[in-house]
């Protein structure tokens, strides 16, 4: 017979793997934190001005027939949707620029960045194949540069975070329903014996 001790002791171990698996005192995560407010407009606006600068820090200046833009509907990590209009933006232009100064032209954009508080996670000076990557900054956008081919354009290309549109309430995301799988609590047989293994001579 199973003694109520042991009883108890299983229940409260479900319990606390319960707790861990749905991120213990309802803790979504961060996942409704309180996202930036910005129009489509005004993000776009904000895009080509950051890569404005970039490309003056070495005059350039960037082709608008290249432009590649795409507004797009948000999911969290969890594949989180809401119908709240949250969007991001991935943006892309490029510039001519002949291939042996690409690494240069690199050099100058990134004290530019790291002096506006971006964080360079990706970088290559080499000629015609030049490539940085960073993020952060105020409004933590993810941007690119790198050598295009032909390596004679470098191509910029910027991905915002997820925005709120000005005016809406922002919806809350539910968490997902945790997949607890039942979790065997071993248990004494007469005269102090395991049987969690009852056919094992080990008990």
């Amino acid at each position: 017979m199973v003694s109520r001790a042991v009883r108890e002791t299983g229940r409260i171990g479900l319990l606390i793997l319960a707790l861990l698996a749905t991120g213990g005192c309802m803790n979504d995560s961060g996942k409704n934190d309180p996202l930036p407010v910005r129009s489509k407009e005004k993000a776009e606006q904000q895009v080509r001005e950051l890569i404005g600068s970039l490309a003056a820090q070495y005059s350039l200046k960037t082709d608008e027939k290249t432009v590649d833009k795409e507004f797009r509907d948000c999911f969290g990590k969890n594949h989180e949707r809401a119908g709240d209009g949250r969007f991001d933006l991935t943006y892309s232009v490029r510039s001519r620029l002949p291939g042996e100064e690409h690494g240069k032209a690199l050099r100058a954009m990134r004290e530019k960045l790291e002096a506006s508080g971006y964080k360079v996670s990706g970088y290559r000076e080499e000629a015609s194949d030049a490539l940085m990557d960073a993020e952060g900054g105020v409004d933590g956008f993810s941007v690119s540069v790198e050598s295009y081919r032909p390596a004679t354009e470098l191509v910029f290309s910027v991905t915002t975070p997820c925005f709120l549109p000005p005016g809406v309430k922002q919806e809350q995301v539910s968490a997902p329903v945790p997949d607890v799988a039942p979790v065997a609590v071993p248990t004494t047989g007469a005269g102090g014996a395991s049987d969690r293994f009852p056919d094992s001579p080990f008990g």
